[in-house]
């Protein structure tokens, strides 16, 4: 039995599905949690190594009693074994060393934030601009620090000047659709979101995004296309099932859902989020008036969309 729960948000009101089982009503949506920006993958943030004489630069450190030269490799090889507190004193020292290496603090900046050190990050990414300010990448992440921090103004100052910098890439522009969903520019970051989709059709961050978006402006049917095209290109990514898992379980399509959450389980047994949801709704009944949708054929329909943009 489905009825409606009505949820104040922002001066909006929102309408969800409440599942009710042996007497027991569920608030669908409030059980939901999304993953929508999702781009913080160390692989992604990585920065170009250092070309020259800056890779071999050596450092004298003390480590349990004795002198141990630190190389960017040495730094950099911490952060790629996500021995980020490592990787974080590491490349701290190296800086010391090298002041006007923009690289070392850029390196270092990604180091703090992955080890959860969001204001030492921030002075890192801030030091490596003041020395290169055209550095993409520094200004590209600096913005994910403010956004994470809740400042979408101080982030777009340095989302646009990455634009500005590079205009063959989705990136920033994904970025700026997060940073416009922050200030709760929905229709902007729509905007921004498929600009970053225009630029690079594979960008399957920004569908993700596109698509959670759409969730929580009520609009189901709308999210299932990006997200089943993002499944479609890369189908190993437990957020991107369970957010297409959210949209089917949100137009009544229940059996397909349960398929989805199930999915984000076998990549990652213990994201609680895909765990909840499933919990949630698998004893679920379906209307059998509902059909199944097809969703190689959705994202056939949002890719031609895409075109049209």
């Amino acid at each position: 039995m489905s009825h409606q729960f009505e949820l104040n948000q922002s001066n909006r009101s929102l309408r969800f599905p409440v599942i009710v089982m042996a007497g027991i009503v569920c608030t669908v949506i409030a059980a939901y949690a999304f993953a929508a920006c999702g781009d913080r993958n160390p692989d992604q943030a990585r920065a170009n190594e250092p070309v020259g004489s800056t890779t071999s630069t050596t450092v004298p450190v003390s480590t349990g009693g004795t002198e141990k030269p630190v190389t960017f490799e040495m730094a950099d090889s911490a952060y790629r074994g996500r021995r980020y507190d490592d990787a974080t004193v590491l490349f701290k020292t190296y800086t010391e060393s090298r002041p006007n290496n923009a690289w070392g603090f850029y390196m270092l900046g990604l180091s703090a934030w992955k080890s959860g050190d969001r204001e030492q990050a921030e002075r890192a990414f801030v030091q490596a601009l003041t020395l290169d300010s055209t550095q993409v990448k520094s200004h590209l992440n600096l913005s994910r620090v403010l956004l994470e921090a809740g400042q979408p103004d101080s982030a777009l100052v340095h989302i646009e000047a990455a634009i500005a910098l590079d205009s063959t890439s989705s990136e920033p522009l994904r970025l700026q659709g997060r940073a416009f969903e922050a200030q709760g520019k929905t229709d902007d970051a729509i905007v921004a979101y498929s600009r970053a989709i225009v630029k690079n059709d594979s960008d399957t961050w920004a569908m993700n995004n596109l698509g959670a978006l759409y969730i929580r402006l009520e609009r189901f049917e709308d999210a299932i296309g990006p997200l089943a095209r993002a499944n479609e290109i890369e189908d190993k990514v437990a957020t991107f099932h369970n957010n297409l898992g959210m949209a089917l379980e949100l137009t009544g399509r229940y059996q397909q859902s349960v398929e989805q959450y199930r999915a984000a389980l076998a990549i990652e047994g213990t994201y609680g989020k895909a765990v909840s949801n499933l919990q949630r709704v698998e004893l679920v009944k379906q209307d059998p008036s509902i059909t199944a949708v097809d969703l190689t054929e959705r994202s056939k329909q949002f890719q031609d969309q895409i075109s049209k943009w």
